[in-house]
């Protein structure tokens, strides 16, 4: 179920900003970063390169979140940017994920910094989380 939810918003964020840049799907990311304050900072990328900062609700391309997905969706994105800066013996304002279609799933690439460092899909990694 979570993974289904996180999938159809994620895809609907890419493909409308797809749109809004005029380039295939495939070249738009969602960069996820720390925010100190708890929650999490969303930037609408073009082949990796930062294009604006967005809210949630931008992304889902909703006026109002009436089921509170944001509430679920930012503890998962906080808790997955805790484990790989862990994972990297980094500091988690130094590592960030980038949400992507991949061959109609999404796809997380984790960075530390400018250096990749882990490729997974969305299915995998709810099920390292145990969601």
């Amino acid at each position: 179920m979570v993974e289904g939810i996180v999938k159809k918003i994620m895809n609907t964020g890419i493909n409308k900003y797809a749109k809004a840049y005029e380039v295939p799907s495939n070249e738009v990311q969602i960069k996820v970063t720390n925010n100190p304050d708890g929650t999490v900072f969303y930037t609408m990328c073009k082949n990796f390169k930062e294009v604006e900062n967005v809210s949630f609700l931008q992304i889902m391309d909703k006026k109002m979140d009436i089921f509170q997905y944001e509430a679920l969706a930012n503890p998962f994105l906080k808790k997955s940017l805790e484990l790989y800066a862990k994972e990297s013996n980094d500091d988690i304002l130094n590592v960030c994920v980038f949400i992507l279609q991949v061959n109609n799933n999404i796809g997380l690439s984790f960075y530390n910094k400018y250096k990749n460092g882990k490729n997974i899909s969305l299915a995998k990694h709810l099920g390292e989380l145990e969601l």
